[in-house]
């Protein structure tokens, strides 16, 4: 793949290309962490920048926003004069000189703020100059102070809307005017037909047909411009739901994710499009159309009041049928939602497990189930439609009977002279732009009969609270690596067995130590709650004295790294996987990780190096390659304790061998913890814990443990054969 670069671009050897814009340092996150300390809020830059997941030092105003979000703030972005800077809450972020600064003062004489470039208090005069006049100011406030729980719902919504405020504003101010232009093209009918065609005036034409030459040409002038103002407004609020979901989704608790299919979540988060949809597609323009419905129907009633009633009496008998339909629609509809998920759970199990279905050539037993599944969705969303054309059905009927009946009554009128020909004609317009509002608001009805299941679906996601969202969490400094498991008993589910029964165990900081023991005796449960992915039921996990109950999971795990028996790789290049958890790193940084994990020398033999791509979940590179890449990215980072859990399982001997050659230096300086069951891993370790049925067996090093003659003996002697 070749790309160009413009001049002020750079791109080191490994593929990481950055711009002008993201080498320049506006402070951003320096003046978040030194706004958070004034809340109470602990931090470090390097924290957020992980949480953050970026590596430049120019943060966009979507980002200054999500690192306050991080701290527990709520923002808001504005732009102040410089008088008004004397009524901001502070403390207040400020961008001043190219750079965000921290207001922590406004007096009479000038203003105090922190400048995080020189991490010094300044304090300067209030500009009179006029071209420095107007600020960019990020308002903060405490979450936890300001924020009430409120479940998911359409008020969720709100927020990111009333945000674009001046897009609203201009959306509205052009649908005022085309809704003038719909107002005052009847009325040019009408003069039309009574002076021109009635009173023969060629005068009135010439000027008539003028107006509505100027009106032809306004009207999509100026729709074109509310359209294209709405695009854009609807596509900024889209962009800041998708990342308001995604940033919750993410943040939840591990046990959301194993208590629910994965199918399940995604048709739940694919659902949100469906509210998105609703809320910035027709629905707000339908609004604002029937806003002026109330205008025209004035106006009809100074042409014909019997007629309007007419109409009127159409209204009502439409919102009858949707009140009788809607509550039906929805169940089908919630009926329908439901099938669908069921089918995208099964499609994600096949496409995940196709190998397998491939090895046990059981194509056609699935094929089969999809083809049942699929008949049920069918079957389903056909109801659903069904029900919907039956409710469309009846209001057409209506509509149609109305129309007859004003024809029938109209014209009985101008025979009458009660009214004009061209006041008949203009009555039926401005008749058509009150009834075409309300008879989309029909189709509005069914989708928002749509909306109504979806938001109960995604609110699934959204009204489940974030592993970090629970108040008074701290932030974990920089850990030494002391580790107590005090009296721990866990079960993963209430109705499970126990997994850990009262189990201890004490590790002092530097130490290598081994766990081993049959499988289930609960050894992956120690790490995953050392991470804080699970909360025992009794009993305290300790860090460096911290119960870890109390402890930030974020801030946590930023000091440990994991190697799964099974890593995952992501889409994307060697060197992207190996620096996931630390964008910055340098080309020398990343190839000493691989060279302590082995694997720098197969990455040196890759036909693009450290730019080959990996493919989805590393699908392009054998397991051994995985493993051991994962090893690089995990000790890139130099974390302080550092778990492998079966993370040489998937070697070969030479590249166990390898990577068993470098224990020193990758133990140095920090607590490591292995999980194996193939023993010749751990037995150099400094202590070994035996674990069985969810407790301690037995510990020692490895010739203490083979001289107890025990369950570790017994397990040496299966492996070596002595």
């Amino acid at each position: 793949m070749t790309a160009t670069l413009s001049a002020n671009e750079h791109i080191d050897t490994i593929g990481q290309t950055r711009t002008e814009e993201t080498i320049r340092n506006n402070w951003g996150i320096e003046a978040v962490v030194y706004a958070g300390q004034q809340f109470h809020k602990k931090s470090s830059s390097s924290q957020l920048r992980h949480a953050l997941g970026v590596s430049h030092a120019y943060l966009s105003d979507m980002e200054m926003r999500e690192a306050a979000d991080y701290l527990g703030l709520k923002s808001q972005l504005t732009t102040l004069y410089t008088q008004a800077l004397d009524t901001l809450p502070l403390p207040a972020l400020i961008e001043h000189d190219h750079g965000w600064k921290v207001i922590t003062q406004v007096s009479e004489g000038g203003w105090t703020f922190y400048d995080p470039s020189t991490q010094q208090l300044q304090t300067q005069a209030l500009s009179t100059n006029p071209s420095q006049r107007e600020h960019k100011v990020m308002l903060l406030a405490d979450e936890q102070l300001t924020s009430k729980e409120v479940k998911f719902g359409l008020s969720w919504f709100a927020p990111s809307i009333l945000r674009q405020k001046s897009q609203l504003r201009d959306v509205f101010l052009y649908a005022i005017a085309l809704q003038v232009f719909a107002l005052v093209s009847p009325m040019l009918f009408e003069n039309v037909i009574d002076k021109v065609l009635v009173g023969r005036s060629l005068t009135s034409l010439h000027v008539l047909a003028l107006a509505m030459l100027a009106l032809a040409a306004s009207e999509p002038a100026y729709s074109y411009l509310r359209n294209t103002v709405f695009g854009h407004l609807a596509s900024q609020v889209n962009a800041e739901l998708s990342g308001r979901l995604y940033r919750h989704l993410v943040g939840l608790p591990l046990t959301y994710f194993k208590q629910r299919q994965t199918g399940q979540i995604i048709a739940r988060v694919r659902e949100m499009a469906q509210i998105r949809q609703f809320l910035t597609g027709s629905t707000l323009m339908l609004l604002l159309d029937l806003i002026f419905v109330t205008v025209f129907l004035a106006v009809m009633f100074h042409y014909a009041s019997t007629l309007t009633w007419l109409v009127i009496g159409s209204l009502v008998i439409y919102f009858v049928l949707w009140l009788i339909a809607g509550p039906l629609i929805r169940k089908k509809v919630e009926s329908e939602y439901e099938s669908d998920a069921n089918a995208t759970t099964f499609l994600t199990e096949a496409v995940t497990g196709i190998e397998t279905i491939k090895t046990t050539a059981t194509e056609h037993r699935f094929l089969e189930q999809w083809q049942r599944i699929l008949s049920q969705q069918l079957n389903r969303s056909y109801d659903a439609q069904k029900l919907g054309l039956v409710a469309g059905q009846a209001i057409a009927l209506v509509q149609k009977l109305t129309a007859a009946l004003l024809l029938w009554w109209g014209v009985s009128a101008v025979l009458k002279g009660e009214i004009t020909p061209g006041q008949l004609v203009a009555f039926n317009m401005l008749a058509g732009h009150v009834t075409q509002p309300v008879l989309r608001l029909a189709q509005i009805w069914q989708d928002f009969q749509h909306t109504l299941i979806a938001l109960r679906r995604v609110g699934d996601i959204l009204d489940e609270p974030r592993e970090n969202s629970k108040q008074g969490l701290a932030s974990v400094p920089e850990l030494e690596g002391g580790i107590e498991f005090s009296n721990i008993r866990f079960r993963y589910h209430e109705d499970a067995p126990e997994v850990l029964a009262n189990l201890s165990l004490k590790i002092q900081p530097g130490q290598f130590i081994g766990v081993t023991g049959p499988s289930g005796s609960g050894k992956s449960t120690l790490t995953r709650l050392l991470q804080r992915l699970y909360v025992p039921q009794h009993g305290q996990v300790l860090v460096d004295g911290m119960d870890l109950a109390i402890a930030d999971p974020v801030s946590l795990r930023r000091n440990m790294s994991v190697v799964l028996q099974e890593s995952i790789l992501f889409s994307g290049s060697v060197a992207d996987n190996i620096r996931l958890c630390k964008p910055q790193a340098s080309e020398e940084d990343i190839r000493h990780a691989a060279q302590l994990a082995g694997a720098l020398e197969f990455i040196e033999g890759l036909p693009h190096g450290f730019n080959q791509p990996v493919g989805e979940k590393g699908a392009a590179l054998s397991g051994g390659q995985r493993q051991r890449i994962a090893l690089a990215r995990a000790l890139l980072v130099d974390p302080r304790i550092l778990l492998l859990d079966e993370a040489t399982s998937a070697l070969d001997y030479n590249s166990e061998a390898a990577i068993m050659s470098n224990m020193d230096e990758i133990c140095r300086g920090r607590t490591v913890i292995s999980i194996a069951h193939r023993l010749n891993t751990i037995r150099h370790a400094d202590n070994i814990f035996v674990l069985d049925k969810g407790q301690v067996a037995e510990s020692g090093t490895h010739d203490e443990l083979v001289a107890q003659q025990g369950l570790y003996a017994k397990l040496w002697k299966q492996q070596v054969g002595e």
